[in-house]
């Protein structure tokens, strides 16, 4: 008797939580790219407060202000049209991995200058939304952070255009009925949405 999956992972099957977490995350990082872009001399300065890079030469500070904008912006449509979302995820993980430390550690020095009580703490961060409640933003790259991992761990590809590309795959990783990762599939199509002793969904997949 085959055992049912958790409820997780019939959560995921459906597509919907990763659906969510594409569009949340594709457009945040969509519109955050082009603000930067919008305003390079700006996030460069934004980026030299962190001291993260070398000042000389200054091709390390220039060349992240210019790079890091359309990274977002690619990361983003990638995930919007739901194209190479591991990939896409993945790059937003470094990205929340590498920044939120940095905000934090920022936020510290001035806690540390200042003597300005940590939950007080609010400046331009570089992200695009301007002058933020530090512990919020923490807070909110801890959330954004989450959905990143659960769009690189998610196993379905329903509502995402790769779904496209597996249609004509002869031996896909993913069904095409339910758009969940199949180690083998029928015509491809899953062991669940095409058993054995029933081809019906095969059938009606074929004649469409």
């Amino acid at each position: 008797m085959t055992p049912q999956p958790s409820i997780l992972r019939r959560a995921d099957a459906t597509g919907v939580p990763l659906l969510a977490a594409r569009l949340v995350l594709g457009g945040l990082f969509l519109y955050m790219g082009a603000h930067k872009l919008a305003d390079p001399i700006t996030f460069l300065k934004q980026i030299h407060l962190y001291d993260m890079l070398p000042e000389s030469p200054p091709v390390y500070l220039n060349a992240t202000a210019v790079v890091l904008p359309w990274l977002e912006i690619v990361g983003g449509v990638l995930l919007i049209l739901g194209l190479f979302v591991r990939g896409a995820a993945a790059q937003l993980i470094v990205m929340f991995c590498v920044f939120t430390p940095a905000i934090f550690l920022r936020a510290m020095a001035i806690r540390a200058a200042e003597g300005t009580p940590f939950f007080d703490i609010a400046f331009d961060c570089g992200c695009g939304g301007g002058v933020v409640v530090i512990w919020r933003k923490l807070l909110a790259n801890a959330g954004l952070l989450t959905l990143s991992v659960l769009a690189l761990l998610s196993r379905s590809r329903r509502f995402c255009l790769s779904m496209w590309f597996q249609r004509r795959n002869p031996d896909p990783a993913f069904c095409h009925l339910c758009g969940s990762a199949a180690r083998a599939t029928t015509n491809g199509v899953c062991d669940r949405c095409y058993p054995p002793a029933a081809d019906g969904p095969a059938l009606a997949h074929e004649a469409a």
